[in-house]
C-alpha cells in the first residue's frame, strides 16, 4: 500500500452516478511558430505576420464511447526536485516483465508491484549522475526522452545480454555529429548503449572493467523543437524473424514551423523519419551499429536514400506502437497548424510532410508517391467539451490492447491528443483506417466514485491536494510494450495511472474446488459487513482456483 495522501484509498462499488463536464473552447494555433514544444499563450506574435486561424476539416467532434473503464492511481513517482513533479516521459517493461518509468530530468525508475497492485519506484539508473553527458532539459521536448531494453536482455551469452539504450538531449555538441542537417546548432541528440553484467538487478551496475556506456549515433538539432521521441524494438518480432532486435528511432524533422530545411522530403538525411537500426552491427558509417538490409532504402541501389530510414515524409513522430497480433506499426505524427494524423507504417513509406499536413495540402498540392493517414483529427472541435482552454494540439499513441483484462478494449489503438489529456480510441479490427476522424471515440474513463472525467481534472485534483497551481495541459503519454496493461503518464502531478475494468465477479465449482473468475481487486471477508473485507495478498491470478478452509465471502473493488 502506498503511504501519500495522493492516493488515498477510496472503494467503490460499481455501477455507480456519472456525470460530464460542460466545458466548450475554441482554440487558438500559431502556423509561425508551429507546434510549440512549451507552453504558448494564447496570443501569438509574429512579425508583420497575422495568425491563421485553425481549420474546420471535420465539423463532426468525435463521440464519447460508451465503454465503463476506470482508471486508478498506482504509483507516486518522485518529483524532479524539491517540490517539482516529474516529467514521466515512457513507462515500458524490460523482457522479463519488470516494469521501468523515465523522468525526462534524468532519473529511470524501476517499479516494483506490491501485492496490491499498485508500485513502489526505486531509482535504476540516473543520467544526471554521468556530468560528461551534459543532459539538456531545457524546454519541453528536451531531456531524457526514452529508453529499450534489447530483447536478449536477460538471456545469457546472447549479444544482446545486459544490453539497454537511452536517446537524450545534450549540450555537449563538441563531438562530431553523425548526421548534420545544416543550419545552426541548438544541441545534439545522442543514443547510448548502456551495458550490465547483472540484468536482474534492482540498480544499474556497470559491466566490471568496462565504461558503463557507448554512443551508438549523434544528431545535431538545429531547432530547439522537433527532436528526438521514441526508441523501442518491435515486440511482435520473434527470435527466428529478421526484425527481432532491430531498435526503430523516432526523429523530428528538426524544428521550427513548416520544416524550413526540407528534411521531411529528403530521404538522404534521418530526419522526419522513423529509423530502423541493428544496434549490435558494425556496418553503418561510424562503425558503431548496423544498417537493416531488409529496410526498403538500404536496398534500392540508390546512393541519394539513406539506408537507415525505416519510413520517412513525417513533421514529429514523438510515438509508435504496434499491435502484437498483426504485426502492424501504427506512428503519432504531430501536425503544425490544422491537422494531427495516425499512420501505419510502412517500409520505405513517405507520408507527406511537408507536402501535406494528414491528408491536406500544405506546402504543396501533389499526392504522388504519399501514404494518407489511417486516422486524423483537426484543431478546432476535436470533442464537444474540452477540458482545457489552451489551443495547442498534439497527437500521441500507446500500442493496440490485445490480451488486456479489459476486454472491451480488444482492438482498440490507444491513442490521445498529448497537451489536452483527451484519451481516443481507434478499433483497428473494423475500422477501414482509411482516414479522418470518422471512426476515433473519446474515451472518458470513470474514477474511483464512478465519474466520467477528463485526465486534466484529476492532475489538478492531485496538484491541488499538493498546494500547486492549476495546470491547463496534461501533457499525455501510455506505456509501451506492457502486455495486458495500460498506464497512464503525465508531467505535472507525479501520479502514475492505470486502466482497469470495471469490478466484476463469478464464482462457479470445478471438481472439489472453487473457480473464481473477476476483475478489479479482489477482497474477502468470513462475513457480511461492509467494514470486514480486506484485499487479499497477494493478488491471485483470474482465474483462481482454491479450496475454501472456511466459508468465505468474496467482493472486488476499483481502488
Amino acid at each position: 500500500m502506498l503511504e501519500s495522501p495522493l492516493l488515498e484509498r477510496r472503494i467503490r462499488y460499481y455501477p455507480l452516478r456519472l456525470f460530464r463536464l460542460p466545458f466548450r473552447i475554441q482554440p487558438v494555433s500559431c502556423p509561425m511558430l508551429g507546434k510549440p514544444h512549451f507552453l504558448l499563450p494564447l496570443a501569438c506574435i509574429y512579425a508583420g505576420t497575422a495568425v491563421a486561424d485553425a481549420q474546420n476539416h471535420f465539423p463532426q467532434t468525435i463521440p464519447t464511447s460508451d465503454i465503463d473503464v476506470f482508471i486508478r492511481d498506482v504509483a507516486v513517482i518522485p518529483d524532479s526536485s524539491s517540490n517539482t513533479p516529474p516529467r514521466m516521459s515512457v513507462l515500458m517493461a524490460d523482457p522479463a516483465g519488470r516494469v521501468f518509468l523515465n523522468d525526462q530530468r534524468g532519473p529511470l525508475y524501476l517499479l516494483t508491484r506490491e501485492a496490491d497492485g499498485t508500485f513502489l519506484p526505486n531509482e535504476f539508473l540516473d543520467l544526471r549522475d554521468y556530468p560528461a553527458l551534459q543532459l539538456r532539459t531545457a524546454t519541453g521536448e528536451q531531456g531524457f526522452q526514452g529508453f529499450a531494453f534489447h530483447p536478449d536482455f536477460h538471456v545469457e551469452n546472447a549479444p544482446g545480454y545486459g544490453r539497454l539504450y537511452t536517446i537524450f538531449s545534450s549540450s555537449n555538441t563538441t563531438p562530431s555529429p553523425d548526421f548534420n542537417p545544416g543550419g545552426s546548432t541548438s544541441f545534439h541528440t545522442v543514443l547510448l548503449e548502456w551495458r550490465t553484467g547483472n540484468p536482474s538487478a534492482t540498480a544499474f551496475i556497470p559491466v566490471a572493467g568496462e565504461a558503463p556506456f557507448r554512443e551508438v549515433l549523434r544528431f545535431k538539432q538545429p531547432f530547439d523543437n522537433h527532436n528526438a521521441g521514441l526508441v523501442a524494438f518491435n515486440p511482435a518480432a520473434e527470435p527466428e524473424d529478421n526484425d527481432y532486435g532491430n531498435l526503430y528511432i523516432a526523429l523530428g524533422d528538426g524544428g521550427s514551423g513548416g520544416d524550413p530545411q526540407g528534411n521531411g522530403q529528403d530521404p538522404s538525411n534521418p530526419y522526419g523519419a522513423i529509423l530502423r537500426i541493428d544496434p549490435l552491427g558494425s556496418n553503418a558509417a561510424n562503425g558503431k551499429y548496423g544498417r537493416v538490409i531488409e529496410n526498403a532504402l538500404a536496398s534500392d541501389n540508390n546512393p541519394a536514400t539513406l539506408a537507415e530510414i525505416f519510413c520517412y515524409g513525417l513533421r514529429n513522430p514523438q510515438r509508435f506502437g504496434w499491435d502484437t497480433e498483426t504485426g502492424n506499426l501504427y506512428i503519432a505524427d504531430i501536425g503544425q497548424n490544422a491537422v494531427e494524423e495516425i499512420n501505419l507504417g510502412q517500409n520505405g513509406g513517405n507520408f507527406g510532410w511537408s507536402h501535406r499536413e494528414g491528408s491536406f495540402p500544405f506546402a504543396s498540392s501533389t499526392t504522388v508517391g504519399l501514404i494518407d493517414p489511417v486516422a486524423e483529427y483537426d484543431h478546432t472541435n476535436p470533442v464537444a467539451d474540452m477540458p482545457t482552454t489552451i489551443g495547442n494540439r498534439a497527437v500521441t499513441l500507446g500500442e493496440v490492447a490485445r490480451g488486456s483484462s479489459i476486454q472491451a478494449l480488444n482492438g482498440m489503438l490507444l491513442l490521445g491528443d498529448f497537451p489536452s489529456g483527451l484519451i481516443f480510441l481507434l478499433n483497428v479490427d473494423t475500422d477501414p483506417l482509411n482516414g479522418g476522424q470518422a471512426g476515433l471515440m473519446e474515451l472518458l474513463p470513470l474514477n474511483t466514485q464512478g465519474q466520467r472525467m477528463h485526465l486534466l481534472d484529476s492532475i489538478n485534483a492531485a496538484r491541488s491536494a499538493r498546494g500547486l497551481g492549476n495546470m491547463s495541459r496534461a501533457d499525455l503519454r501510455f506505456s509501451v510494450n506492457t502486455p495486458g496493461e495500460i498506464f497512464i503518464l503525465n508531467k505535472h502531478d507525479g501520479i502514475l495511472r492505470q486502466l482497469a475494468a470495471p469490478p466484476s465477479i463469478q464464482i462457479s465449482s470445478q471438481s472439489d474446488q472453487i473457480r473464481l473468475e473477476f476483475t478489479g481487486i479482489l477482497q474477502q471477508s468470513q462475513t457480511l459487513d461492509p467494514g470486514s473485507f480486506e484485499i487479499i495478498v497477494p493478488q491471485p491470478p483470474s482465474p483462481w482456483l482454491f479450496t475454501p478452509a472456511n466459508n468465505l465471502f468474496f467482493r472486488t473493488a476499483v481502488e
